[in-house]
C-alpha cells in the first residue's frame, strides 16, 4: 500500500505533520499544527490551541481557524497559476 502524504505547494516534496509547544505566561500553553516540508522549510498552518488554568480548571480554546490543508494547497496553486 502506497504511503499517503500532502505534497509541498512549492516544491512537490511530501510534507510532514509537526506539533510545537510554546510556553507562555502563568503556565498558559500554545499548541501549534503545521505541516512543514524538509525540503524547502515550507509551512502551511493547520490550527493553535491554546491551554490555561482559569479559576482551578483547565481550558482549551483554538486560537484560529484555518481551512483544511487541500483547500489552502489548491488555492495556492491556482494564485501561482498552476
Amino acid at each position: 500500500m502506497a504511503e499517503e502524504g500532502v505534497p509541498c505547494p512549492r516544491c512537490g516534496v511530501k510534507m510532514e505533520y509537526w506539533v510545537e509547544i510554546e510556553l507562555g505566561e502563568n503556565g498558559q500553553r500554545r499548541i501549534k499544527y503545521y505541516y512543514r516540508c524538509p525540503r524547502c522549510g515550507y509551512r502551511v498552518s493547520d490550527a493553535v490551541l491554546v491551554v490555561k488554568r482559569v479559576d482551578g480548571r483547565i481550558v482549551v480554546e483554538r486560537e484560529e481557524y484555518r481551512q483544511p490543508l487541500s483547500s489552502r494547497v489548491g488555492a495556492v496553486k491556482r494564485a501561482r497559476g498552476r
